[in-house]
């Protein structure tokens, strides 16, 4: 047997695992319609579980505030562990399902996906309270013997798990084909007002499935969890190949999905092994076997994207609301003058809290251009703020200042531009698996190359110097600079004008109609692959602006801060603020961890507690606040001065706005038929005595 074959056969465990996942995650969107990034973390807690009970013979069950550790005596065997491990993720998934997931039935599609994002951070950060940032390994569960392949020792657990899980799957697809619940979920998935006038009960059946999903990637878990052990966090990444193998099954046949599962484990297992023989370019060496889930899932999109399954079409959901509401001076100078006198102030915490939220109030404007204005939900943008602080260090050694942020800028909107390709064929939560999938791509490849990062995997930054002028974050003795400070709010501000710019013209009202209906626009004349483009282009472009501000304001770093983990917080941030507004970027920002606010107000804190806090404000925006902060204050503000004025209330569903100081309307743009297939697209006018809307 070649070195290939073997350790191609050797990654089936982890295979399995990926396998195992993506069937979970078919099951769920079968039966509820969310394609459930939480997965992982779900499967996470009843391991974790089950793994301190066989280790201690402590129950830890993820709570906060109350006592949660409860001693057992000695620890326990694998029978009463995985029972105990199974009924806290039952209780896990049933709480879950209750009290977000069916709030959200007729929720937009990115509604639910920010809501198992939200559930991700939630249950990470109850991880790491309960059981620590460790990694739990138990003893073997399933046989364990070492068999010769070719000469060399092969453990046999990993074909005992790729066996279990291959039953597990001949048994999950007979029950979908042949049981009357297998019948009834296909029945609800495909005409959901059709069965509920069968007599059928859809939110039942999610839960039943939700159920049935999360028990099946827990047990497979806790099974699995003695070939590497689990963490809050590795069974989270574990959700990119899961996905990918998902959406080559089109979310809908089991045998594909375990198929291309087990396939990603073992090219994984082959690109490591090329790499730790230095079989590949040096460029290479971080982590090339990242790439094998992401090319699996822009493959899945390019070739079935166009049929995979459309739930939202099904539903006829409407997406989640924008508030664009006029630019109120008055509030740009308070915000202004705030963000100045904590530059200003001598308590150098406050002065460098300032600088962490103008980075991320940068960051969020560029995710709420993408994802508010044009639809896309992208989970890569603090990567390619990340690629933009390395490309700096790169370019300053040759370019100096100001060529080299400029070069840095200019290369991260090409990358961001190719990037949004695939968009031209898939949009909203396909295309945030996408870049999600991009974002580990980075993490492990690019970031953690010594050819892209530099000597020894730290990049160095020279500060920007303009005469005899430097504007670095060391002056002298002071750290952090006040004039560096001043010059990020600078870059701030430009970034906050354009935005505003683009929001309150023409380009951001083809940004809406897009968002709001791509066929409607088309058919209104607005090309809507170019407009994703240069959405995502200027997207990028702001991106890359956060990243100089990250690189001159670590001057040396590495990859830690890009990961993306902190990605889907910094998109939570995003949502939690508001969505597609300048304000909501602010907030987002002053709430970010290290922030103002969790300087300022909290006093600093624990980081894992701000993770904490930042996931349970995301799932509650998600459910009960899909504007934000910023969106609802704007809202409520709104409605209150129209009580005063006496005008009735605007319609449920469809928020009036207002831009450039004047009041505006909506229109539905489309013929009835693309109506009907679709969510009804809000454009506002230009003004309230036109008829017809002009891109």
């Amino acid at each position: 047997m070649n070195d290939w074959a073997f350790y191609a056969l050797l990654g089936v465990g982890t295979g399995a695992m990926y396998a195992a996942f993506s069937m979970s995650v078919i099951i769920t969107y079968r039966g509820s319609g969310v394609v459930n990034f939480a997965v992982g973390a779900m499967a996470m807690i009843p391991s974790m579980v089950f793994a301190e009970l066989r280790q201690t013979g402590d129950l830890v069950l993820p709570l906060i505030i109350v006592p949660r550790r409860f001693s057992l005596g000695d620890p326990l065997d694998f029978v009463p562990a995985a029972l105990l491990g199974l009924a806290v993720g039952l209780v896990v998934s049933v709480v879950i399902y209750v009290v977000v997931i069916r709030s959200l039935r007729t929720a937009p599609p990115v509604t639910m996906l920010v809501a198992t994002v939200g559930l991700t951070l939630v249950l990470e950060a109850l991880a790491v309270k309960s059981f620590g940032n460790v990694t739990l390994r138990v003893s073997a569960i399933l046989p364990n013997d070492v068999i010769e392949l070719g000469g060399r020792p092969f453990p046999v657990d990993r074909l005992w798990l790729l066996g279990t899980v291959c039953v597990l799957a001949v048994g999950v697809a007979l029950v979908y084909r042949f049981t009357r619940f297998g019948i009834a979920t296909r029945a609800a998935f495909l005409n959901e007002k059709g069965a509920i006038l069968l007599g059928l009960n859809p939110t039942r059946l999610g839960l039943y499935n939700w159920i049935f999903a999360s028990m099946l990637a827990a047990s497979v878990g806790i099974v699995g969890s003695s070939l590497g052990g689990v963490s809050p966090f590795n069974f989270s990444f574990f959700v990119v190949p899961a996905l990918g193998a998902a959406l080559a099954a089109r979310l809908k046949s089991i045998p594909v999905a375990v198929v291309v599962g087990v396939a990603i484990g073992s090219f994984e297992a082959i690109a490591v092994h090329i790499v730790a023989q230095r079989q590949v370019p040096r460029f290479f060496l971080g982590g090339i076997s990242t790439l094998v889930p992401f090319i699996a899932i822009v493959v899945a999109l390019l070739v079935v994207g166009k049929r995979l399954p459309n739930r939202a079409a099904i539903l006829e959901r409407a997406q989640v609301p924008v508030v664009l509401a006029r630019a109120n001076p008055m509030v740009w100078l308070v915000t202004i003058g705030i963000a100045v006198m904590a530059l200003a102030s001598n308590d150098q915490t406050v002065r460098f809290a300032a600088m962490q939220t103008l980075f991320v109030v940068t960051l969020l404007m560029s995710i709420g251009l993408l994802t508010g204005l044009v639809g896309q939900v992208s989970l890569a943008q603090l990567s390619l703020a990340g690629f933009s602080a390395f490309m700096l260090s790169r370019f300053d050694t040759t370019l100096g200042f100001p060529l080299a942020p400029l070069a840095a800028v200019a290369a991260t909107v090409v990358v961001g531009t190719l990037v949004s390709i695939p968009a031209l064929r898939v949009r909203g939560v396909q295309f945030a698996i996408v870049t999600y999938s991009l974002a580990v791509v980075f993490d492990d490849l690019l970031f953690r190359s010594p050819t892209f990062v530099g000597r020894g995997g730290i990049a160095e930054v020279e500060p920007p110097i303009i005469g005899a002028l430097e504007l670095g974050i060391f002056d002298g003795g002071q750290f952090p600079a006040k004039r560096f400070g001043f010059l990020m709010l600078a870059l701030t501000l430009c970034c906050a004008l354009v935005v505003l710019g683009v929001r309150r013209g023409a380009l951001g009202r083809r940004f809406l109609a897009v968002r709001a209906n791509e066929r409607a626009a088309a058919a209104a004349g607005i090309n809507v692959a170019r407009t994703k483009v240069l959405g995502a282009a200027l997207a990028a472009s702001i991106a890359g602006v956060a990243g100089l501000m990250f690189g001159y304001k670590a001057t040396t770093f590495n990859g830690g801060g890009l990961t993306a983990q902190d990605g889907l917080q910094l998109l939570a941030l995003a949502y939690l603020g508001g969505i597609g507004s300048i304000a909501g970027s602010v907030v987002g920002g002053v709430l970010a961890p290290s922030g103002l606010f969790a300087v300022v107000i909290l006093g600093g804190g624990s980081s894992i507690d701000q993770f904490l806090i930042t996931g349970l404000g995301l799932v509650l925006v998600a459910v009960k606040f899909p504007q934000g902060i910023a969106g609802s204050w704007q809202m409520l503000r709104r409605r209150m001065a129209d009580s005063a004025s006496g005008d009735p209330p605007p319609v449920s569903g469809s928020d009036s706005v207002a831009l450039d100081d004047m009041p505006v309307r909506t229109v539905s743009v489309g013929t009835s038929a693309e109506r009907s297939a679709g969510p009804p697209l809000d454009v506002p006018l230009e003004s309230s005595d036109d008829t017809q809307w002009r891109p």
